[in-house]
């Protein structure tokens, strides 16, 4: 048996244990759950700060009042009375900052632990080594979760935060959901998230991110934002069909249609699956020539009214229309990212170091920098559009 002394002692420890509580515990009614921040560049300080940081911020009253209606109009005593969410703003030089400020002039500190989306202006985005010092204290946070979507701002990011939740209780919300709608188009990337995005800092290869734009009350994503892989700042944007070319080269076809003209009439191609692949040959020490072949499954979700789509002949030239049109879209994209942007966010390079490492090392210091051998490299790309199904229909008007 164990003496009563040694027994006394580990009654008292295993007491003491039990006693002991959470040394960090915060009462749910005293955070603030920050939903949305903002990233802009201040205005009229006179570059005193470099960020303006806008939090959106919940209103858990506000969240039960407007359940399946809009948000509250609030009062003049209390303009947050009956809101879902509100903004709140200040500026500063770094974003720690910029939380140790807001956490002075709201009731509730800025807790991050539900925080859904990042927004930064393209203004801050531009300047060298911007983004991974914005992003540094997000990653860095422990409340942080690795699914925070990013998105880049054409515009102010603060007015972004600013729009009417249509069918939503709060912008947050609202943006969100169209953010996970790439699976019905192909005019925008799948969501950008925070743990991709710190991969993309990593590396010095080129990407892109998803962009947010406010038009009229609401907002668009169609497009995407460019950034140079060694600067980490942003290059320009691509348009809404050039992203969709560029999906289709890097294998981020999700859905969403084509289009083509067939005797001035709009044809309609819903894709259901999509696959790529690389192919290459180095014709000379610094000259490669890639082939990008690209297959689109799907069907056909609207015809010429004077046709037959059931007619193999007629499938036949429906799939050259489409096999044309992609083409040449993915064609501008090759010729925006190598002629005006010489940046390769195709996907090139990381397939030579992938699958031709041997023929890679000699060039990767002057692949898209240096003497820019993207640039310079030949592509050609070959589609094949195969209609799996022509609708419910044969034809939709009678002669």
């Amino acid at each position: 048996m164990l003496p009563r002394k040694i027994l006394a002692t580990l009654y008292l420890g295993c007491s003491l244990s039990l006693l002991t509580g959470c040394w960090d515990r915060v009462e749910i009614n005293q955070r603030g759950f920050v939903v949305g921040v903002a990233i802009d560049k201040p205005e009229g300080d006179n570059g005193k700060n470099l960020y303006k940081g806008t939090y959106q911020m919940i209103v858990p009253g506000g969240l039960k009042q407007s359940s399946g209606s809009t948000t509250g109009q609030g009062n003049s005593m209390n303009p947050h009375a009956g809101q879902a969410y509100f903004n709140i703003s200040t500026t500063e030089n770094s974003m720690p900052a910029v939380a140790a400020r807001i956490s002075g002039k709201t009731s509730r500190s800025p807790y991050f632990e539900h925080l859904r989306i990042i927004i930064i202006s393209s203004d801050v985005a531009k300047n060298k080594a911007n983004l991974p010092n914005v992003l540094d204290f997000f990653l860095r946070n422990s409340e942080m979760r690795r699914g925070v979507q990013i998105l880049i701002a054409e515009g102010k990011a603060s007015d972004i935060l600013g729009i009417y939740p249509n069918n939503e209780s709060t912008p947050i919300d609202y943006i969100s959901s169209i953010a996970k709608n790439y699976q019905k188009t192909n005019f925008m990337l799948p969501e950008s998230r925070i743990g991709d995005v710190h991969e993309f800092l990593i590396k010095n290869e080129s990407f892109v991110l998803q962009t947010i734009k406010k038009e009229g009350g609401g907002v668009t994503l169609n497009g995407s934002a460019l950034f140079d892989g060694t600067t980490k700042q942003l290059l320009g944007f691509l348009t809404g069909e050039e992203t969709q070319g560029l999906n289709f080269i890097t294998k981020r076809v999700k859905g969403g249609i084509v289009e083509s003209n067939i005797d001035d009439q709009v044809v309609a191609f819903k894709v259901e699956r999509s696959n790529r692949k690389f192919y290459v040959q180095q014709t000379s020490p610094g000259h490669m020539k890639f082939t990008i072949k690209i297959i689109a499954e799907g069907t056909l979700d609207k015809s010429i009214t004077n046709i037959d789509p059931s007619d193999g002949k007629t499938v036949e030239a429906l799939e050259k229309s489409l096999e044309d049109k992609l083409t040449s879209t993915t064609n501008k994209t090759i010729k925006k990212l190598q002629h005006t942007y010489k940046k390769d966010a195709l996907g090139l390079g990381p397939y030579l170091f992938q699958d031709h490492y041997k023929m890679w090392k000699p060039i990767a210091e002057n692949w898209d920098t240096g003497e820019n051998l993207f640039a310079q490299a030949e592509v050609d790309v070959q589609t094949k559009v195969i209609i799996r199904r022509i609708g419910n229909i044969f034809e939709s008007t009678k002669e």
